[in-house]
C-alpha cells in the first residue's frame, strides 16, 4: 500500500529530532520518507525542549552525536565534565570520578538544550528525506492492520497523512499516547527541580557536582565563561518560595546547601521549575506504533540520565529500521517493533530502578540506612571495580549498546567495539 510516509514522528524535540537525524539520508544509507511534527518551532522562545537548560551529554551519547555529524558544531558551545564528584550532606559518604583514570578525554560533557536544538534542525532541513511540519498540531490518530493515519492541523487547514509507522515522541504529557489508549503508571516525587545558572567564586576545573541534601539533590555542571548549570530539587510545596525569593536570599541558600567548595556564588540566572516524576506506559510498542523519549518514560534528573537514555532508544531504533528497510521487511510490524524493545529493556530498567532508588534512599533519614548508602558511597569511590562499573554506567556504557554508541569508540578494557 502507497502511503504518504515511512514514518511520521510526532514531537521534534530531542528524541524525535535526533531519531530524525539518525534516520536522515544525510548519516546513513536510509531512503525512508519522514514526516517530523512539531508544534513550536525551534527558533522560538518558548520552545520547551530547547530553552536555556542546561543537559549533561554522557559520552555514549557524544558518540551518538558524533557518528551522526552532528558533534563538530555542537562541541563549540560544550563544555567537559572531566570530574564528577558526588557527596552526601552532613554525611560521611562521597564518590569521587575523573576522566584520565578511566582512559578517556571527558566523562561527559555539557550542553545548552537550545543549541543542541539547533543542530537537529540544521541536520533536519538539510535532509531530502525528511519534512518538517511546524508549526502543526495533531487532532487524531488512527492506527489499522496496514496503516498509521495521523490528522495534522497546519496553518489552520486540518489534513490526513499515513505512514507504515507512527512514532510518539512529544514529551512527557503526550496527547499521542492518550489518543493510542496507552496507559501510563506515574510517581510524584512532589518535589520541583528549578534550574538556573551561577558563576563560582573559584574555578569549577570542569567539574560536575551532585550534593544529595535532605529536601532533594542539588547539582552544579560546569559551563564555559566559568559559569555551573544549577538544578536545585526542592519539595514541591516549597517551590513557589524558591522562585520568589530576592536573588541574595537563594544564593544564600544555595550555599548553606552545598558548601564552600567553590566558595561565593553570584549572578544568579532566571529560574525555571519543572516537576519532577517518574513515568512509564504500560505498552512502548503496538502494531504501526513506537512510544519515545519522555513520552515512553521519564525519571527523576539524580544522575542526569532521562535525555541519555532517550538519545539511546533512539539509536537502537533507527538501527532496527534501517535494517529491516536494507531487508525489505515492514517497519511497523508488531514483531519487529518488539525485538527493538527487547534490546532496549535492560537499560531502560536499570536506569529507571537507579534514579528512583537514588530519590527513595537520599530522602530516608533512618540512621541505619543512612550508614548503609554511606557505606555503599565510600566502597564504590575505594575499590576500583566498583568505580569502574559505576563510570561505565554514568558514562551510558551499561550491557549491548547501539551500533552508534560504540562505533569507532574503545573503552579501557574492551577488545572489540
Amino acid at each position: 500500500m502507497n502511503h504518504d510516509y515511512d514514518i511520521i514522528i510526532i514531537g521534534g524535540g530531542a528524541v524525535g529530532a535526533a531519531l530524525a537525524c539518525a534516520l536522515s539520508n544525510n548519516n546513513s544509507s536510509s531512503s525512508l520518507k519522514i514526516a517530523v511534527i512539531e508544534a513550536v518551532s525551534a527558533k522560538a522562545d518558548i520552545q520547551p525542549s530547547y530553552d536555556d537548560r542546561g543537559l549533561s551529554i554522557s559520552l555514549s551519547s557524544k558518540n551518538i552525536l558524533d557518528n551522526l555529524g552532528l558533534w563538530q558544531n555542537i562541541s563549540l558551545h560544550a563544555n567537559p565534565i572531566k570530574n564528577i564528584h558526588v557527596s552526601d550532606q552532613h554525611h560521611f559518604g562521597f564518590v569521587r570520578l575523573d576522566a584520565a583514570s578511566m582512559g578517556v578525554s571527558a566523562l561527559g560533557y555539557v550542553v545548552l538544550a537550545r543549541e543542541l536544538g539547533k543542530a537537529f534542525m540544521q541536520c533536519i532541513e538539510a535532509s531530502d528525506n525528511i519534512d518538517l511540519l511546524c508549526p502543526a498540531s495533531v487532532t487524531d490518530v488512527e492506527i489499522s492492520d496496514s496503516t498509521a493515519s495521523v490528522k495534522v492541523n497546519i496553518d489552520g487547514t486540518e489534513k490526513t497523512i499515513t505512514s507504515s509507522l507512527l512514532v510518539a515522541a512529544d514529551g512527557t504529557e503526550s496527547r499521542t499516547r492518550g489518543m493510542l489508549g496507552i496507559e501510563t503508571s506515574v510517581k510524584d516525587y512532589k518535589q520541583v527541580a528549578i534550574v538556573s545558572n551561577v558563576i563560582p567564586e573559584r574555578p569549577h576545573n570542569d567539574t560536575a557536582y551532585e550534593r544529595f541534601t535532605e529536601s532533594g539533590p542539588l547539582a552544579l555542571l560546569p559551563y564555559t565563561q566559568q559559569r555551573c548549570i544549577l538544578v536545585f530539587t526542592v519539595a514541591a510545596a516549597d517551590a513557589e518560595k524558591y522562585l520568589q525569593l530576592e536573588e541574595q536570599g537563594f544564593l544564600d541558600v544555595l550555599l548553606q546547601r552545598f558548601g564552600r567548595r567553590l566558595g561565593n556564588f553570584s549572578k544568579l540566572g532566571q529560574r525555571k521549575s519543572y516537576p519532577l516524576k517518574m513515568l512509564q506506559v504500560e505498552e512502548q510498542v503496538k502494531h504501526r506504533a513506537v512510544i519515545l523519549g519522555n513520552a515512553a518514560h521519564a525519571v527523576h534528573p539524580n544522575g542526569a540520565q532521562g535525555f541519555n537514555l532517550g538519545l539511546r532508544d533512539a539509536a537502537a531504533l533507527a538501527e532496527k529500521l534501517i535494517e529491516a528497510q536494507e531487508k525489505n521487511l515492514d517497519i511497523g510490524e508488531l514483531t519487529l517493533l518488539s525485538s527493538y524493545l527487547e534490546s532496549r529493556k535492560d537499560d531502560q530498567q536499570r536506569v529507571l530502578r537507579f534514579t528512583d532508588r537514588l530519590a527513595e534512599s537520599f530522602y530516608n533519614r533512618q540512621v541505619v540506612k543512612i550508614i548503609a548508602r554511606d557505606l555503599v558511597m565510600l566502597a564504590t569511590d575505594l575499590v576500583p571495580p566498583l568505580k569502574h562499573r559505576f563510570a561505565r554506567c554514568a558514562m551510558g556504557f551499561w550491557g549491548h549498546q547501539p551500533s552508534l554508541v560504540c562505533k569507532s569508540f574503545l573503552l579501557p578494557g574492551q577488545e572489540s567495539a
